[in-house]
């Protein structure tokens, strides 16, 4: 009908809810493009828990498990930053997220120091605030508030936030433990070599539960080696009721070749999600490991001020072999090889002669002897910040670390409580086989009087 220019029309209010629904789909698509961070985890989780109590590790443990879903949601953009290994969120924060957050919560009053954890005001995230001096009075609100519109992002939050804190550390640790196996399948099946590779259950990570959670073990293997190197140390700690989780050390279990593509910080992020999963399985945390192992375990210890207690065996700080001088000539060769398209010239791998060739490789990549010696560059001006007890243990003939290094490793420790204990072995591999157990006892009194 004709529609004057003053009468009220009638589909006025089904204009008006189209008119909502078009700025809805806008808005969405407008905050759908923003890049989500780990400031906007940690700040939106602060918002959406119910708890006055806040914990610095409960919260970092939760901004660890929403980043991990919102990987698989669809059509939300993700800062590169989240698209890697999340683990330092439940270690050491070597990147300050945790850090730089707190640090300005504290600052604008939202968290308030007490005790061990904090106390939030909540009402900070309902106050109003002058649009322009926003940001600078309340930045933790503004950005929650950058992404609130993400709805299945929220979702995740809130599911997140609402969670008990000790069924928060449930899940993490049985997802961590799920990605390592999940992580050595995919591995094992991408790198496997006939005649190289070892029979799969030789590289699976694993638990061992115990009688009690008041102590736990995160046990680590040697270099070119797998978890089952440590098997027998592991059941006998568990033999005295104690967990122990023996993680595989990126590169290993595998093949030689897929050793030769690891840098030796895909190592610590092995040992440290072993780590992870002690920490949220038991109360306190013994740290612990054989050769290159030990040198990973006292590296926890440095950077990890809640460890009650590391054990050392043979720990790699001065290498025997003498062809391992050879190793920085060995890779600039290599390297210059490579760029020249050489490779038929390169020397990538030398035969490796192993006491357990049924776990060992029998080719050791240069590039990953060159790993090793990094690893050790890194740990070596840590130790004076290793506070923990501490037990370093060493073979008198070992053919492979020398026993000066390992005791250079004990006079470094700034523990008060500290052990060296030298075993009158000539082989390197002192703990499985014979004699072992007298390896396995010494852990165990040390283990035993924490």
């Amino acid at each position: 009908r004709r529609i004057n220019f003053y009468d009220t029309l009638q589909s006025q209010m089904k204009m008006r809810k189209e008119e909502m629904k078009i700025m809805h789909r806008y808005m969405t698509t407008i905050y759908g493009l923003t890049t989500i961070n780990q400031d906007h985890l940690f700040a939106s989780l602060l918002r959406a828990m119910p708890y006055k109590k806040v914990d610095e590790r409960d919260l970092r443990q939760r901004v660890f498990l929403a980043a991990n879903a919102i990987r698989k949601e669809k059509g939300i953009q993700l800062h590169k930053s989240l698209h890697t290994d999340q683990i330092h969120l439940l270690t050491d924060d070597r990147f300050h997220r945790a850090k730089d957050f707190f640090s300005i919560a504290i600052e604008k009053g939202i968290l308030k120091s007490e005790g061990e954890g904090y106390l939030k005001d909540s009402s900070k995230f309902s106050s109003a605030y002058d649009f322009h001096r926003a940001r600078i009075d309340n930045p933790i609100e503004v950005i929650a508030n950058a992404v609130e519109p993400l709805i299945s992002m929220q979702r995740i939050v809130r599911k997140i936030a609402w969670q008990p804190r000790f069924w928060v550390k449930r899940i993490v640790a049985a997802k961590l433990i799920r990605k390592a196996y999940t992580e050595f399948e995919t591995d094992y099946q991408t790198h496997f070599t006939e005649g190289e590779s070892k029979n799969k259950n030789v590289g699976v990570p694993y638990l061992i539960r115990g009688n009690s959670r008041d102590i736990g073990v995160v046990l680590i293997h040697g270099y070119m080696a797998a978890p089952l190197e440590v098997k027998e140390l592991a059941a006998y700690l568990g033999q005295k009721g104690l967990w122990v989780y023996a993680p595989r050390v990126k590169g290993h279990g595998t093949s030689p070749a897929d050793l030769a593509a690891t840098i030796y910080q895909q190592w610590q992020d092995s040992a440290d999600t072993g780590y992870a999963i002690i920490r949220n399985l038991c109360k306190r945390i013994v740290v612990g490991g054989f050769s290159n192992g030990a040198g990973l375990a006292l590296d926890i210890a440095a950077r990890m001020d809640d460890v009650a207690g590391v054990f050392a065996i043979c720990p790699p700080l001065r290498l025997q072999d003498i062809s391992t001088k050879l190793v920085p000539a060995v890779d600039v060769w290599n390297r210059f090889m490579e760029k020249v398209r050489l490779d038929d010239a390169k020397m990538e791998f030398v035969d490796n002669h192993p006491e357990n060739p049924h776990i060992n490789y029998l080719k050791n990549p240069i590039s990953g002897v060159r790993e090793l010696e990094r690893l050790m560059d890194a740990v070596e001006p840590k130790l004076s910040d290793i506070q923990a007890p501490a037990l370093v243990i060493q073979a008198q003939d070992d053919p492979v670390v020398n026993h000066k290094g390992s005791f250079k490793v004990f006079k470094r420790l700034a523990s008060d409580d500290k052990s060296y204990v030298v075993f009158n072995f000539d082989r390197h591999g002192i703990v499985r086989g014979d004699g072992a157990v007298r390896v396995h006892r010494a852990v165990w009194e040390f283990i035993n009087h924490l």
